[in-house]
Order: structure tokens, then sequence, then C-alpha cells
């Protein structure tokens, strides 16, 4: 154990003080043309929030005309695949001329080792990123100098990296669609869990992977309990995975004598995780801040009505139309998660679980106040992601690039 520890601090050291310096930034140009072929890479084999934008990306360039392939990194890392990615890629005898990059700074410098410098150094690349915070980490910083536009799934997160870059940094949300789930799906989905059609079902995804402090499934709990007893005719389902047997054993024991709070922490796959949101009454996000919010975005469109922290990336497409908006309070980041390693000063949001925990009680009292909502959700969120889609993002690159050339 010792010897793995010492391995992976030596590694990380190497790579945010060597490697993220020495990787060379490229000269290609951008040219927006719709012949060109687009290597979307990522962890397209993946159950995870970065591996659904990937995902997401390659089928909406195909489906807007591009010629796409995808590049899966799994393993590179050597992580296990969850599932099999089924995608009709463009033919491999074509010259890539963009990448687009659906992995974070750390992650940069194997992939693209794994690539070669020289494959690298022949395209325009852009990296999709996504930040939860309003300062970036140094090895983020350092990563700007090699990259050569970045796209980010929100304007909170643009607004964050622009600090400390000239680089292009546009937002294209991610362009999540209408969920195709069944009409059978949602009584299928509560069966699964044995759940009656008449309990109020409040349901939550995170994963402990993705720093449990920051998704704060203990205010969803805490909300839960302000709202009802024990023996009320409602219940909360936290969907979770990448926990340890201790993280399970303490967020099970903030639930108390209620019977009706649940914790599933094992993998899950899409359409059972589609068929609970799908099923619920409401989707519960009280997160400190989210660089986009995909699960709160996805459960919108599937006309499941959502309550959120009024904060970060989701603060995007949330307004008091579409979502029940929590108030919160700012307050300094503290974690143990190594992505905010020396950050200092830095803060996030701490949502008011009593106001969600009385709204949650209203709405259970009044239930058609949820439709109305859902409703309107379908087509704000709509009309955000066509303002913000990969088409829009590279139409701006374009004029971006354009517009530097004449200064």
């Amino acid at each position: 154990m010792l010897i793995k520890f010492l391995a992976r601090l030596a590694y990380r050291l190497l790579r945010q003080h060597i490697l993220q310096r020495i990787i060379p930034l490229s000269r290609k140009k951008f040219k927006l043309q719709t012949d060109q072929v687009i290597e979307v890479i990522g962890f397209f084999e993946s159950y995870t929030g970065i591996g659904e934008s990937a995902r997401l990306c390659a089928v909406a360039l195909q489906k807007a005309g591009y010629a796409v392939r995808c590049r899966s990194v799994e393993a590179v890392f050597r992580k296990p695949k969850d599932s099999e990615w089924r995608f009709d890629n463009c033919s491999f005898d074509k010259e890539v001329s963009l990448r687009i990059f659906h992995i974070n700074p750390p992650m940069m410098p194997p992939v693209i080792l794994s690539l070669g410098l020289k494959n690298f150094l022949s395209t325009y690349n852009v990296g999709y990123w996504a930040w939860e915070l309003e300062s970036i980490p140094s090895e983020w910083q350092k990563a700007t100098k090699y990259i050569n536009a970045i796209f980010t799934p929100s304007e909170f997160t643009s607004e964050a990296i622009r600090r400390y870059t000239c680089k292009p940094v546009i937002t294209v949300l991610h362009p999540v669609v209408e969920e195709s789930v069944s009409l059978s799906a949602p009584a299928e989905a509560r069966s699964r869990l044995v759940v009656a059609d008449d309990t109020f079902l409040v349901s939550t995804i995170f994963s402990f992977g993705s720093a449990m402090e920051r998704k704060n499934p203990q205010a969803v709990i805490k909300t839960f309990q302000h709202a009802f007893s024990p023996v009320d005719n409602a219940l909360l389902i936290l969907k979770s995975n990448s926990a340890t047997d201790e993280q399970k054993s303490d967020l099970r024991r903030l639930f108390g004598e209620y019977k009706n709070i649940r914790l599933y922490d094992d993998l899950w796959t899409r359409d059972e995780t589609r068929g609970l949101v799908a099923c619920s009454d409401l989707y519960l996000s009280l997160h400190r801040s989210e660089g986009f919010g995909l699960t709160i975005a996805e459960a919108m469109t599937m006309k499941t009505p959502v309550m959120v922290t009024n904060y970060s990336g989701n603060a995007g497409f949330c307004d008091e139309e579409n979502s029940f908006l929590i108030d919160y309070n700012l307050i300094p980041v503290v974690s143990d998660h190594p992505e905010f390693k020396g950050l200092n000063a830095v803060m996030w949001a701490d949502a008011n679980t009593e106001q969600a925990g009385t709204m949650l009680a209203r709405l259970y009292s009044n239930r058609s106040i949820l439709k109305s909502a859902a409703d309107v959700a379908i087509k704000t969120l709509g009309e955000k992601i066509h303002e913000n889609s990969y088409c829009a993002g590279l139409r701006s690159l374009s004029e971006n690039t354009r517009a530097l050339s004449l200064a």
C-alpha cells in the first residue's frame, strides 16, 4: 500500500510540475469546414458525467452533419469499461483537423502522450472542461498554455477560466435532448424499486468520487426530514456510486428513524437510472456548486420537476419559471478532495435547507404546481441549448480566429 501511495504521489508531482509545462502548443489554425473530421476524445465507455459529456458531443456533432470519430481513453488510465460504446465513426483514412478533449486538465498529459506529441500537434485542439469554483487550480492554468481553445458547459465555468487565459473560452451547453422514456418506464421503475404509485418520490443522483462535500447529499436528507415524518407517504432515494463502506455507513447514520430514506450505491444501467428519475415526483439537488448540472438538465428533459441550489452552472438554465430555486449563503470550501488542493480563499454555496423543506412540504400538498414547472422546463432548456450549441461554439471559434488573423 505504501509503495502504491508513493508511486501515485510521484506521478502526480511529475504530471503537475513537469508534464503540464513541457507539452507544446499546436500551431494549426482553425477553419470552419463542413467536411472536416472532428475527433472527440473521452471516457465513452464509462457511466460517469464526464463520459456522458463526450457521448453527447459526438452524437450532436454527427447530427449537425460533421464527420466524427471517437477515441475512448479508459485504457490509458487502466480503467475497466462499464459498457460498450457503439458509434458510426467516419472513415479512419480521413485526416483529423480538430480534436475536442472531454477530459479535464489533470487527465490531459497521459492522453496526449498516448496520442503522441506529433499527432497532438497535427490538429487544432479544444479542451472541453467543467469546473465548479470561481478560481481554477495551478495545474489547470498550466494546461491553458498548450490548448488552442476551451469549451465549457456553463458561463459560470467560462468566467472562471477567462481570468487566466487570453485563449478563446466559449460556453457550449451539454446538448441534452428530450429523453425517450417509454410511457411504461416510470411504472416499471417503481415496481422494480418497490415504490407504491401514490408515494411521493424524491430522488437525487451523485458520485462520491466527485467530492461528496460538493454534491452535498446531507442537505437533501436534512430537507426531506424537515418536510416529512418517518411515517408520511413520501420516499427519498439517493442513487450514488463509488462509495466506500465507511462513507455509506456515515450517510445512512443520518437517516435516523427514517425508513423512508434509501441509499443505493451500485452500478445501474443507463435505463435503470433514467427510470428512477422519470418515476420521481421531484428531482432534488442541493449541491454546493456545479460546473453544469447534467443530472438536473436530464431530469428536466424527462419532465421531472427539479428543486436546486440557485448557484453555479445550473443557474444558466434554471430559473423561477422552470425550477424551484433554493437560496444559499456562500461559505469557504472545506474538502479533502485532491481537485481542490492548493486553492485558497474560495467559496461555494450552502443551500437553505429550511426553505427547501418548507417548499417541499408545500409541493407535496399541492402537486399541480409541479406539472406547470416541468412543462416550462422542456421549452426553456431547449432554447438555451440551441443558443449555446456545438455548432454555435464552432462558429464563434471561427469568427474569433478570423478576427485574430486580421488584427
